[in-house]
């Protein structure tokens, strides 16, 4: 069967910031680009005819990982949303979907509002240890090229192997009673 082709027109990506080696002016230019070129199936080439935008211009070390501007990335976002005309945006992680207003969703979720699609995609940097299980990969770039495609992204059911939780048994107050 032969797949749909990627409509690079209708696609945008969405980052937190430029990569300490990656060009400020041109997003995902750097390894992070590379790797989601590579997740999304797609030429290096490709990719980059997309929109693409960081939400801040530049991070600031903060212990292990970077400080990201909230404030500064809303703004952005709201740029986006009202400047992009594209059908579908990738969000680069949780800090770039808490932008966008979307709180306490996993990665891989999608969301359709205001007559777009939204994909919360991991963080691609080497730092988001989400990356080191081989599964989360896998699914990864199977949801990632279905969304570019146009295809619907299934939302994915848990089913816990935890047992519901048990209460014990509490036992009555006794009660009181006045002479």
């Amino acid at each position: 069967m032969k797949q749909k082709k990627i409509e690079t027109h209708k696609i945008g990506l969405v980052g937190q910031a430029p990569s300490r080696r990656g060009d400020p002016r041109k997003p995902l230019a750097g390894p992070n680009g590379q790797k989601i070129a590579r997740l999304a199936g797609m030429s290096y080439d490709e990719l980059i005819a997309c929109r693409r935008k960081h939400l801040n211009t530049h991070n600031v070390k903060s212990g292990k990982g970077n400080a990201f501007d909230h404030a500064k990335g809303r703004v952005n976002a709201a740029d986006v949303l009202l400047d992009w005309r594209v059908e579908r945006i990738v969000l680069l992680g949780k800090n770039v979907a808490r932008c966008f207003g979307f709180r306490d969703l996993p990665f891989l979720a999608e969301i359709s509002i205001y007559g777009r699609r939204f994909l919360i995609f991991p963080h691609p940097s080497g730092t988001n240890r989400w990356w080191n299980e081989r599964q989360n990969e896998r699914r990864a770039r199977q949801l990632l090229q279905r969304f570019l495609r146009g295809e619907t992204v299934p939302a994915r059911v848990r089913k816990s192997r935890r047992r519901p939780l048990q209460l014990e048994a509490t036992k009555p107050v006794p009660q009181v009673v006045a002479k």
